[in-house]
């Protein structure tokens, strides 16, 4: 549960796109310098609290993770949530991202996996 303050607070909800957690986990994994990983953990929440409607939905078609957290992280500032807060909770965030991208090996381990006889 992600306390935003003034927003409110909601129930933490991953992306269901693949491509929207790869977009956060590159960039993060690309070394961000400390301006942009605030961005970064900003847009983090509010791809996590989409469904909560409460800050603007990320844009797909940019793939631009940083340029949307700087308008989030002027919303969830102007809501009085802690900086700290912010990098903490998104950080988090990231890392559960990077968790639902698949592995090389659970790729390959996916399409190497035969159904036995009677289940086919």
């Amino acid at each position: 549960m992600l306390d935003l303050q003034k927003l409110g607070k909601h129930e933490i909800i991953l992306p269901r796109s693949m491509a929207t957690c790869l977009d956060f986990v590159a960039i993060w994994g690309s070394d961000p310098n400390r301006a942009q990983l605030g961005r970064l953990c900003a847009a983090a929440i509010a791809v996590c609290t989409d469904h909560a409607k409460c800050l603007p939905a990320y844009p797909i078609m940019s793939g631009d993770p940083i340029a949307f957290g700087h308008k989030i992280l002027d919303r969830l500032l102007d809501a009085g949530v802690a900086p700290a807060y912010i990098y903490e909770q998104g950080s988090n965030l990231l890392i559960e991202m990077m968790k639902e991208i698949p592995t090389e090996k659970r790729v390959e381990e996916k399409a190497n996996f035969i159904l036995p006889p009677e289940e086919l």
